[in-house]
């Protein structure tokens, strides 16, 4: 598929503790940048998401819409009558409508229910796939994760500078790469998860993988320590910092 020029948008769903279509679509406009997000009633909110997004649609080479809905499972029946609205006006003039649902165990459950009240309207638009997303469980994971400061995070385009070139540029010039860490990273995880008692299958969520790669390279890269490369030492002490090792504690006495 050329995904040139497709529009991707990131929501977040926020708590609600009554279901306010005025409330619901500022939330979705001002996650989208647009700029009136506040002003009129909620009809005037939703024509006004439904123009931006058809004028948005047209514009992409694929007349598609992609919305990701984070934390989707605070979302209620109601506020899925109030996106298929909007599905159903975009389809009517030639956009498509992808709507990616992002959320905790519940949102199965939700799926579930939708499907026992036979709400196909629901789920045809919306729930018609489920993927289960899991942390990181053995070096396979892990590998492409740190390859992609090796590689995939050049930045300027085009410039060759990833971010473990930008941080150890000396090591990277002579073949050092995070992705090489991989196994003696996962080992050092494992050691901490033991020295704390934890018995649970290791499940390292990204949250805490990017924080640790993220405090190694300003910690001990070159806008910090300037070390020549990264050792057993620095990853044990940026795992400590990200916090993976208390929130992993926090989950097991849960």
């Amino acid at each position: 598929m050329n995904i040139k020029n497709l529009p991707v948008y990131k929501i977040i769903c926020r708590h609600y503790k009554n279901a306010n279509e005025g409330v619901f679509f500022e939330d979705i406009l001002k996650d989208i940048g647009h700029n009136l997000a506040f002003s009129g009633k909620a009809n005037i909110k939703r024509d006004r998401l439904t123009r931006f997004l058809i004028e948005q649609g047209e514009k992409s080479q694929q007349h598609r819409i992609i919305l990701f809905l984070d934390e989707a499972h605070r979302l209620h029946e109601l506020h899925y009558g109030w996106l298929m609205d909007i599905y159903n006006e975009l389809d009517c003039v030639g956009i498509h409508l992808t709507v990616i649902l992002v959320g905790q165990n519940e949102l199965l459950y939700q799926r579930s229910a939708f499907i026992r009240a036979k709400k196909a309207q629901i789920i045809g638009r919306f729930m018609v796939h489920e993927y289960e997303f899991t942390g990181i469980r053995n070096i396979e994971d892990l590998k492409p994760c740190l390859s992609g400061y090796d590689h995939d995070s050049e930045y300027p385009i085009g410039s060759e500078w990833s971010y473990a070139r930008y941080f150890f540029p000396e090591a990277f010039n002579k073949g050092y790469r995070l992705e090489h860490c991989a196994e003696e990273l996962m080992k050092i995880f494992n050691d901490l998860r033991r020295k704390a008692g934890l018995t649970k299958p290791v499940e390292i969520p990204m949250q805490y993988l990017t924080l640790t790669v993220e405090y190694a390279l300003r910690k001990f890269g070159a806008n910090g320590q300037n070390l020549d490369w990264l050792t057993t030492a620095c990853w044990e002490e940026a795992i400590l910092k990200s916090g993976y090792v208390e929130a992993e504690i926090h989950q097991e006495i849960i």
